[in-house]
């Protein structure tokens, strides 16, 4: 801007200064024509006094003058002529000096010499006697006289030259200093020249919208990033290449993927094949979305593309982790048939001694056994359904309030008194050791269920002769409620699976006793209700341990 400003301003002095050097040389040659004009017919006049008096002293007085002098008869013939000889001029009656002189008594003209090829002044005046006399002088010694002062001014012009790059510099580093120095972010207290002012003031109202502007896309991109960073769902947004424009953690981290940044290409999260189609169709205006299975999760992709008057211009993808509702999907499919199948067992048992029943082809000491038969699988069906059902209401959180102080040693020594029976008919005996009350808060209904399924667990894998000891006490503050047997144990393969639904580890045993399957998925259940953990050790053949510790 500085340059431009010099640059401007010098040529503009610069164009100035020979328009006023060419305009003053023209008027100095017209004015100083005009002036050797006015000297030629100050000189005429002088010449026509001497005339007058002597008119053959005009040529000793041209001399003087150092003038070119004519004597021109009234006829128009040259009788004299100062610069060349008479006798080969021709007639100067047809010269307009001459004719002007000869009609209004005086004449003067400029013009090329025919005689001297060169430009002459000429003034002429009629004496009395008729005769014209002409003074002319030559336009050259005018022209020397003009260019004679152009050395000068050229001289002038140069030094004037110096001195206008000087101060067009000056100047221009008096204009763009002011400017240079504003401080945008207060521009209207910078120490700029007036004629500023009103720019400065309106840098001012324009930097305040911009600052608003920027501070509020700034606290919105603040916001998403906060919203889209704490999603449990991954979102990435992707222009028409597929790079990345947005994405936050959740998308490369459920893919188990290295982390990606602004730029990259979506497919830096996942190359599946299924992931890579539904981007390309995205990108194509087409809404898509697909399961995808990795190695630890269960993915829905759903990519939505973003139209530009028509066209796609990018697209948006999501990313929802269903792992848990596809297990839960899973967990729903296999406990269905689960029951199904459960149910179906003693229905069939039941349905086929009622039709033998009903048929009359029993005796009557078989009818009593086949009555016993169809009483012990309905009872098996009834324990089935209230278990299905307890499971049921501690999935939907369907059981007592949490309100009620509950004993542990007091709930065991109830669950040992109501398996006393069924534990001598399996010479299986019971041990109830109350180290602590076990006091906690929590549903005593549903606390009853789970020791009683851990104990009723204990007695049915046992050996004939063993033991089922129950302890209850505290530890560091949790109340510990811990379940041992001496039966047949648990393998190690079986041991993370025993808590399923319907999961039997010996289903002979388990069908013979009249198990539902669903004792340990109860327990499982009523730990979570009441935040407690729970720890299983078991080896094959030499029984086993479950433990569950109530948080204090």
């Amino acid at each position: 801007m500085n340059k431009k400003i010099f640059h401007a301003l010098f040529l503009a002095a610069l164009v100035a200064m020979l328009l006023s050097a060419a305009v003053s040389i023209t008027v100095f040659y017209f004015s100083y024509s005009d002036r050797v004009m006015g000297d030629l017919r100050a000189e005429l006049s002088y010449l026509k006094i001497a005339y007058d008096d002597d008119p053959a002293s005009v040529a000793d007085a041209s001399m003087t003058l150092g003038r070119r002098l004519t004597v021109i008869g009234p006829d128009g013939t040259v009788s004299y002529d100062s610069m060349a000889s008479s006798d080969a001029m021709d007639n100067h009656l047809d010269r307009p000096e001459v004719q002007e002189a000869a009609d209004r008594g005086f004449g003067e003209d400029r013009r090329q010499s025919g005689t001297l090829l060169s430009s002459y002044y000429y003034v002429a005046e009629r004496m009395d006697d008729g005769t014209i006399l002409r003074l002319a002088v030559s336009g050259e010694s005018v022209l020397s006289f003009v260019m004679g002062m152009l050395l000068p001014m050229a001289l002038l012009l140069l030094i004037l030259l110096v001195f206008l790059s000087i101060a067009a510099a000056r100047t221009a580093k008096a204009i763009t200093d002011p400017i240079n120095g504003i401080d945008l972010s207060n521009p209207e207290n910078s120490p700029a020249y007036d004629e500023l002012s009103p720019l400065l003031f309106r840098i001012a109202k324009q930097q305040a919208l911009i600052r608003d502007q920027v501070e509020a896309a700034e606290r919105k991109s603040r916001e998403f990033a906060i919203i889209t960073g704490n999603m449990s769902e991954g979102l990435a947004v992707i222009d028409g290449n597929a790079r990345l424009l947005s994405v936050n953690r959740a998308a490369w981290m459920l893919f188990d993927a290295p982390e990606v940044k602004a730029g990259d290409s979506i497919l830096a999260i996942s190359r599946e094949e299924a992931f890579s189609s539904i981007v390309e169709n995205a990108l194509a205006g087409r809404r898509d979305e697909a399961i995808v299975e990795t190695k630890t999760r269960v993915l829905q992709i759903i990519a939505s593309p973003v139209l530009e008057e028509g066209m796609a211009g990018g697209a948006v993808v999501i990313i929802i982790d269903i792992t848990e509702k596809s297990e839960r999907e899973k967990l729903r499919r296999e406990f269905t048939a689960n029951v199904s199948h459960e149910l179906k067992t003693p229905l069939q048992s039941i349905s086929g001694y009622a039709e033998l029943l009903r048929n009359g082809g029993v005796s009557a000491e078989n009818a009593v056994d086949f009555g016993n038969e169809i009483y012990s699988e309905s009872q098996r069906l009834i324990a089935l359904v209230h278990d299905i059902i307890r499971l049921s209401k501690l999935d939907e959180n369907d059981v007592e309030d949490m309100t009620e102080p509950v004993s542990l040693a007091d709930v065991a020594e109830d669950a040992a008194d109501r398996l006393a029976k069924k534990a001598r008919s399996m010479d299986v005996s019971i041990e109830v050791v109350r180290n602590d009350d076990g006091i906690i808060h929590g549903s005593e209904a549903l606390l009853g269920e789970m020791v009683f399924n851990l104990l009723d667990n204990a007695i049915i894998y046992n050996r004939k002769g063993g033991k089922a000891i129950v302890t209850v006490s505290r530890e560091g503050g949790d109340a510990v409620l811990s379940v041992k047997d001496t039966g047949i144990g648990i393998p190690e393969s079986d041991q993370d699976r025993v808590f399923e639904r319907f999961y039997r580890v010996d289903k002979s045993r388990s069908k013979a006793t009249g198990g539902t399957g669903l004792g340990l998925s109860i327990v499982r259940h009523a730990a979570q209700f009441h935040h407690a953990s729970i720890d299983l050790r078991s080896k094959l053949g030499a029984g086993t341990e479950i433990t569950v510790r109530f948080p204090a």
